[in-house]
This record gives structure tokens, C-alpha cells and sequence, in this order.
């Protein structure tokens, strides 16, 4: 995550890697986040690190262009208290609007849980609705963060995992699979 402070009182970006998601199309439909920079000419990146997730955002080129959706768009994320979350899942689906992710609560072992309910605007854009009193625990700025990060990338094992995918899909291609 990308920050300035906790996330319950100031805006995070968080960016996630989806290891069994292949490709995504390309959209233009990400509306703004300002960034004051003389090095960001047209197009800025947002990565943890070398071979991990990576956000480009890009100045779309004429005023004007068409907004194009793609399929990797994100979504926004509200907290809501968690005793209401289950309530608003009944009043979305009795009104006829679509419920993305039913009531879900998710564990995070030493740590809080946290209630989420993901819906769809009639646009098909995904909202989330997090219950605030795990939420409020879980955004809390950690001091060890640089250093638990250092440790992930360094142990991470995705350029192993995407070489063995690799090899797997060279050999089911040469088969004709």
C-alpha cells in the first residue's frame, strides 16, 4: 500500500497482483490521482518493488477521449460499522441491484478480522463495504512496515512460480493443448 498515514484518516492506494489472472485488457477509466512531480512527464509508476505489481498511470492524450473500461479496473472501498453490513447486502438485493461478494468475514490470523461486502454499481463498477472495527484495526501504520516489506520481496517466490507456469504452459503449447 501507498500512503501517508493510517488508512482510516488518510488516502492508500493499494495495489494487488493476481497470480492466476494471465492478462487483463487495458482501460483509460481511471479518473485521476494528482501527483505533483517534474519527473512524471505524461506517465507515472507505482511498484513495491522490482518483479511485484506495478500501476502505471498515464495522461490520457487529448481532452475529450473516450473512456475505455478494459477489465482491470479497481475498486472503491468505503467503511461502514460492521453491524450494518449484512442489513445493506439484503437492502441491495431487494432493491434488484447485484451483490458482487456476499457478506464475508476474512481472518487474518494475529490480527483482526474484517466484514466485506462488494457490490455492483448498474455500471458493473465493484463497491466494497468493509466493517469499520476491523478495518480501523488493520490500517494502522506498522513501524516495521519498510522492513516486513524488504523481507517479502526479498523471499518472495513469484519469478519462481511464473517460470514454472511458464514451463507448464511451453509444454501443454507444444502438445496442442
Amino acid at each position: 500500500m501507498v500512503g501517508y498515514g493510517p488508512e482510516d484518516s488518510q488516502f492508500v492506494l493499494e495495489l494487488t497482483y493476481n497470480y492466476e489472472v494471465k492478462e487483463y485488457q487495458q482501460g483509460n477509466d481511471f479518473q485521476h490521482i494528482r501527483l505533483d512531480s517534474q519527473q512524471a512527464a505524461g506517465e507515472a509508476v507505482l511498484s513495491c518493488g522490482s518483479g511485484q505489481a506495478v500501476l502505471r498511470l498515464r495522461q490520457l492524450q487529448q481532452p475529450g477521449t473516450a473512456v475505455e473500461r478494459g477489465t482491470a479496473f479497481g475498486r472503491v472501498a468505503f467503511s461502514t460499522p460492521g453491524h450494518l453490513l449484512q442489513q445493506l447486502e439484503a437492502d441491495v438485493k431487494a432493491a434488484g441491484y447485484t451483490v458482487h461478494t456476499p457478506y464475508v468475514s476474512l481472518d487474518t490470523p494475529g490480527k483482526a478480522s474484517v466484514q466485506v461486502v462488494i457490490l455492483q454499481d448498474p455500471d458493473g463498477h465493484e463497491i466494497c463495504f468493509v466493517g469499520e472495527e476491523g478495518f480501523r484495526e488493520l490500517s494502522q501504520v506498522d513501524p516495521k512496515a519498510d522492513q516486513l516489506l524488504e523481507e517479502a520481496v526479498a523471499a518472495d517466490k513469484s519469478a519462481e512460480w511464473l517460470a514454472k507456469r511458464a514451463a507448464r504452459e511451453a509444454a501443454m503449447a507444444a502438445k496442442g493443448v
